[in-house]
């Protein structure tokens, strides 16, 4: 275990001023959040000497073109036309390294792509529903990759398989439409995490997909990705203030964001009682599509937490998705990621 985990406990709550403070963010109007009637920690807002965040350094252009290389050679030139990604900080968590629009357009529907077409439905990869549930993987021929679930179509009721439940006294059938639409929360890749128990188990975890193993390691060469949870988020959904103290190792965590914005909550350890008396106790950002964010150093084992995402803030570049294709495959599922936010969440665990 990490030298700063060896005293956290992974199932201990947040305090109950802290839940507080997420419940009063959670309930803040959306409408005027979006008119900037209520103050946010927004690192996209320029001029940058006009807000409190400061600059920390830059991720080199050919570091990220080295880094897109590893999802394909058609993605090397996607590159930052404006030069370096600056990395930004708030002086009340310096760890916490703040990358906006690192990801473009193109980089973040090709990871769409390949997360949700094709890790998901790798049977390896352990989602929310199989505890309770048997799941239908879609069929492939042996010399093709797996089948997305999204080749199953939304609206039939009688030719798609059924997620049928393995104690069918407790849960009911789901189809395809229920799942992909509300009830699939998250799926993990490479380590896979027991979230009853809150740890890694001992056996050896499926191999993490080696091309977003290298794409990752080129951006944050200091984090070696053995684990990851892309969760699944519709407006309405939240993740509870939590810590991350699992990992036997105290490597940076790395989180890409996909979809519909967010508020993205995280706290600094609780000081000394003369400390507290600082107004400011919290950092909430609004994080967007391709915004990426380091949680090193004093963040890595901060509370943090999602209050609330924000619907009907998806970008047009990524609305349709998964349509859209020059295939014409997904079709019916048009307009699904046009409430969605996904987030892919990275860590190294030993």
């Amino acid at each position: 275990m990490a030298p700063g985990a060896l005293d956290l406990d992974a199932h201990e709550q947040p305090s109950d001023q802290m839940k507080a403070e997420w419940k009063h963010f959670a309930r803040l109007d959306q409408a005027a959040l979006l008119r900037g009637e209520i103050p946010l920690d927004d690192p996209r807002r320029l001029p940058l000497e006009e807000t409190e965040f400061r600059l920390s350094g830059h991720i080199p252009r050919e570091q990220i073109a080295e880094a897109f290389a590893h999802l394909g050679p058609e993605y090397v030139d996607e590159g930052r036309e404006d030069g370096d990604a600056p990395i930004l900080y708030h002086p009340l968590l310096p760890g916490l390294l703040i990358i906006p629009s690192l990801i473009p357009p193109a980089v973040q529907t090709h990871l769409l792509n390949t997360m949700i077409h094709r890790d998901l439905s790798n049977p390896t990869h352990q989602t929310n529903l199989h505890l309770h549930y048997n799941l239908p993987y879609p069929s492939s021929s042996s010399s093709s990759p797996p089948a997305s679930f999204f080749s199953l179509p939304p609206t039939s009721t009688t030719t798609t398989p059924l997620f049928t439940p393995k104690d069918p006294s407790v849960h009911n059938p789901l189809s395809i439409a229920q799942v992909l639409n509300r009830r699939l929360h998250w799926v993990t890749l490479g380590g896979q995490y027991d979230w009853t128990n809150r740890v890694y188990p001992d056996a050896a975890p499926p191999q993490f997909p080696a091309d977003l193993a290298g794409f990752l390691k080129a951006l944050f060469p200091e984090t070696l990705a053995q684990a990851a949870i892309v969760n699944f988020y519709t407006p309405g959904d939240t993740m509870m203030m939590h810590r991350d103290v699992s990992e036997e190792v105290d490597r940076g965590l790395v989180s890409l964001s996909f979809g519909c914005d967010c508020l993205f909550m995280i706290a600094p350890k609780e000081e000394k009682e003369e400390k507290k008396k600082k107004k400011k106790k919290y950092l909430l950002l609004r994080l967007r599509s391709g915004d990426a964010i380091y949680m090193t150093q004093e963040s890595r084992y901060a509370w943090h937490g999602v209050p609330k995402v924000m619907k009907g803030t998806c970008p047009e570049y990524l609305a349709d998705w998964p349509a859209g294709r020059e295939d014409g495959q997904y079709e019916e599922w048009k307009g699904w990621m046009q409430n969605k936010r996904i987030n892919l969440n990275v860590r190294q665990m030993r």
